[in-house]
C-alpha cells in the first residue's frame, strides 16, 4: 500500500459548494451527480486507478471476459445434456442418473461462492479467478478422460467448484466497475451471458455427440477456457477497490503494473477469519433479501434447469428425438427467449428506477428494481403451463418450443432485476447468496423430473 499524497483526497473536490437535482433538492458539496443530477451511488474517490473511474472501454473489456467466464461455466454444465440417452447405455445407468452429471455440476457451483467470494474480498478478484480458471481447464479435460461413472462424477463435481467462480463473483465485479444507476443494463449483459452458456450448449452438444463423441463435450470447453487464461491474465486488472484503505489514508493500487500483479488489492493487516464464511447466512434472516432470493431460485430452478436435465429424455420419449434434435428443440427457444428478455429488463429496470429516485428528490431505492419484475411474473409460470400440456397432450413439438422461449423471456428478467438488486443491498451483506439457494433446489427438481410419467393420456 501507497501512502495518499496530502494534495489527494478521497472525495470529489470537482463539484461546486450546492449542487440541485431536477426536482429542486439540493445536495452537500463534493458529491459527484450522474447525468440527471443525482449523487453517484456509489460516491467515487480522486484516485484515477479506482474501477469507478476507469474508462468506459476498459470496463466493457473486464465486463466482457467475465461474462465470457460464466457463459462458458454453464455452457460446460449443459453441452453434454442432448446425449444422455446414449450416454446413459454407454455408462449402464439410468438417464436420471446419468443427468446428475450436469445437476452435480451446478451444485457445486453454487456452493463454491460460499468459499470463492470471501476469499475474494480478502486477497482480491483477479487471482481467485486465475486460479480458478487453471483448475477449471484441467478437471473440464478429467471429465473427458473418465472411465467410470463415479470418477466422472467426481471430476464434474470439482470442474464445477472451479468452473463456477464467475457465478458468484462476476455480480460481484460488475458492482466494483459501475454506479448504481448503470446496474441494471451491465448487469444484463452479465446475466445475459450466464444463462445463455447454458441454453447454447445443448444446440452445440447435439451435433458434437453426432460427429465426433460424448468425450468433446468435456474437451472442447477445456480447450475454449484454456485460451480464456492467459487473455485473462494480460488484460484484466484487478478490481476489488478497498475503500477502507483509503479511509485510513493508504491508496489500495500503487500504479497500473501492480493492479495487474496476483496482490493488487492485498491488504497485509487484513486476515481471511471463519466469519467471513458465515456471514452470508445472515441474509436468510431479512425477508427484503430472502423473498426475492427465494423467488429467483424457484425461476431459475424451474425456467432453465429443469428444461436441462429432462428435455433429453421428454423429447426422445414422446418425438422420438436423436440428440442434436433434442439440442436444437432445447437450445434455440432458450436463447432466442433470453436474448428478448434482455432486451426489455437491463434498461427497463434502470430508467424505473431512476424515474422513481427523481420522484422523491433524489433518493435511491434498490427495491425500485422490483416493480420491474411484473412481466416476469406472468411469462414464466405462462411457459411452463405451455411447455407442459403440449407434452401432455403430445401435440406438435413447435408448441414445446414456445412453451420454453416464453419462460426463458421470463427468467432473463427475473435474473437481471434480481441480481442487480441483490448487489445493490450488498452494503449490508456483502456476499451474494442467491446462486447457491438456486443448486438447492437442483436435487429435488431432479426426483420430480425421474418421478413423472411424460406420457399422453388416452
Amino acid at each position: 500500500m501507497e501512502k495518499i499524497p496530502n494534495n489527494m483526497e478521497t472525495k470529489s473536490l470537482d463539484t461546486p459548494d450546492k449542487n440541485e437535482s431536477s426536482s429542486g433538492e439540493s445536495y452537500s458539496a463534493g458529491l459527484r451527480l450522474d447525468s440527471k443530477g443525482l449523487p453517484l451511488s456509489p460516491q467515487p474517490s480522486e484516485d484515477p486507478l479506482e474501477p469507478l473511474n476507469w474508462k468506459s472501454w476498459l470496463k466493457l473489456v473486464v465486463l466482457l471476459e467475465v461474462s465470457t467466464l460464466s457463459f462458458l461455466a454453464l455452457f460446460n454444465a449443459a453441452l453434454i445434456t442432448p446425449t444422455f440417452v446414449p450416454l446413459s447405455k454407454y455408462l449402464h445407468q439410468t438417464i436420471t442418473e446419468t443427468a446428475y452429471i450436469t445437476s452435480i455440476f451446478i451444485a457445486f457451483a453454487g456452493a463454491s461462492s460460499l468459499l470463492w467470494n470471501p476469499i475474494s474480498n480478502v486477497y482480491g478478484r483477479r487471482p481467485v479467478y486465475i486460479v480458478s480458471i487453471a483448475l477449471s481447464i484441467a478437471s473440464s479435460a478429467a471429465s473427458g478422460a473418465s472411465s467410470s461413472y463415479g470418477e466422472l462424477l467426481a471430476f464434474r463435481a470439482l470442474n464445477g467448484f472451479f468452473g463456477g467462480v464467475a457465478l458468484g463473483l462476476g455480480s460481484a465485479t460488475v458492482s466494483d466497475l459501475y454506479f448504481t444507476h448503470e446496474r441494471g443494463l451491465y448487469m444484463g449483459i452479465y446475466t445475459l451471458s450466464l444463462i445463455t452458456g447454458g441454453h447454447v450448449a445443448p444446440i452445440i452438444g447435439g451435433f458434437i455427440e453426432r460427429s465426433l463423441t460424448w468425450r468433446w463435450c468435456f474437451y472442447i470447453p477445456a480447450i475454449i477456457t484454456a485460451f480464456m487464461l492467459p487473455l485473462f491474465i494480460l488484460t484484466v486488472p484487478e478490481t476489488l477497490y478497498p475503500h477502507t484503505q483509503l479511509e485510513q489514508g493508504y491508496r489500495p493500487f500503487k500504479s497500473w503494473m501492480h493492479n495487474m500483479t496476483m496482490k493488487g488489492s492485498l491488504d497485509p493487516r487484513r486476515r481471511l477469519r471463519i466469519t467471513d464464511f458465515v456471514r452470508p447466512l445472515q441474509m436468510l434472516w431479512y425477508p427484503s433479501v430472502s423473498l426475492p432470493t427465494l423467488y429467483y431460485a424457484v425461476s431459475f430452478g424451474w425456467g432453465s434447469i429443469l428444461f436441462i436435465i429432462s428435455s433429453a429424455s421428454i423429447f426422445a420419449k414422446t418425438y422420438h428425438f436423436k440428440p442434436y434434435q433434442t439440442g436444437v428443440l432445447l437450445g434455440v427457444p432458450l436463447t432466442v427467449g433470453s436474448l428478448l428478455g434482455e432486451m426489455l429488463s437491463g434498461a427497463f429496470s434502470d430508467w424505473i428506477y431512476s424515474r422513481r429516485a427523481l420522484a422523491r428528490g433524489g433518493a435511491r431505492k434498490p427495491e425500485d428494481r422490483l416493480f420491474a419484475l411484473g412481466p416476469a411474473i406472468i411469462l414464466l409460470p405462462l411457459g411452463l403451463i405451455i411447455e407442459g400440456v403440449c407434452i401432455e397432450r403430445k401435440t406438435h413439438w413447435s408448441g414445446v418450443g414456445m412453451g420454453i422461449a416464453i419462460a426463458s423471456f421470463g427468467l432473463q428478467i427475473a435474473s437481471t432485476i434480481i441480481y442487480t438488486y441483490t448487489n445493490e443491498v450488498k452494503s449490508i451483506f456483502p456476499l451474494d447468496f442467491k446462486q447457491k439457494h438456486a443448486t438447492a433446489f437442483q436435487p429435488l427438481l431432479m426426483r420430480i423430473c425421474s418421478a413423472i410419467d411424460h406420457r399422453p393420456r388416452k
